[in-house]
């Protein structure tokens, strides 16, 4: 499935590719994530469905480098022929040059064990061809370094829109922070999620929830100040 976000916007939602969200943004003819392992085709399939070719895809950028964001991206980059981008952190991850890393409470080691056990493991590995860092402009893209959930994850804020990985969940009742089981630091991914109130956003596309399209800016302040990330005169 694949919607578009908000009014003529350029800006896709493509749904099965796993449990997290796929984004195309045609006017950057950009993939933002990749999905699960195995769901290349049906990223191609849903990219068909609005008139782009694999060929036409210019890059695929990656938020970081868990197995359900990056596990279908050796397959997608052998069809599409784009350029693979992440951050410089996370980039060896991908490449599978480093071994990732548990979390460090004791729930995410088991819940890390337990995926390990399922093959998730086994995920192809694929070199970045573009290490980026924070502040980088990758066409129309603003790369923002946002690390804790991953030690290199990161945002992309495009006009109005910002890309948010697994920053937090932008649920339709509360925003709220990642389950931490998931999460590698907390306290740095709380930072970070204080760090991204500076910018300028109106819609949210994260990746396990839908786009929150209305006052999104004003959402993750009012998480921030919830976990007390935000400073008071």
């Amino acid at each position: 499935m694949i919607f578009q976000v908000g009014d003529k916007s350029g800006v896709y939602c493509i749904e099965n590719a796993g449990s997290a969200r796929v984004y195309y943004v045609a006017p950057e003819a950009t993939l933002i994530d990749a999905g699960l392992p195995g769901k290349a085709d049906k990223i191609i399939s849903a990219l068909a469905n609005i008139g782009v070719q694999p060929l036409q895809v210019k890059r695929i950028i990656l938020t970081h480098h868990h197995y359900d964001h990056v596990g279908s991206v050796w397959e997608l980059k052998r069809r599409t022929g784009a350029p693979v981008f992440a951050h410089h952190r996370d980039a060896e991850y991908i490449a599978g040059k480093r071994v990732r890393r548990p979390p460090r409470q004791l729930s995410g080691r088991i819940m890390f064990s337990l995926i390990n056990l399922f093959g998730v493991r086994n995920v192809p590995s694929v070199e970045v061809d573009r290490r980026l860092n924070d502040g980088d402009r990758i066409g129309g893209f603003t790369i923002i370094h946002t690390p804790g959930h991953t030690p290199g994850h990161i945002c992309l804020l495009w006009n109005e829109y910002l890309f948010t990985g697994d920053l937090f969940q932008a649920n339709a009742g509360a925003f709220s922070e990642t389950p931490h089981v998931f999460t590698a630091d907390v306290p740095t991914s709380r930072m970070s999620i204080r760090a991204i109130t500076q910018f300028d956003f109106q819609v949210v596309c994260s990746a396990h929830h839908a786009p929150y399209v209305f006052g999104a800016a004003e959402r993750v302040r009012e998480l921030a100040n919830q976990l007390g990330m935000v400073e008071h005169a």
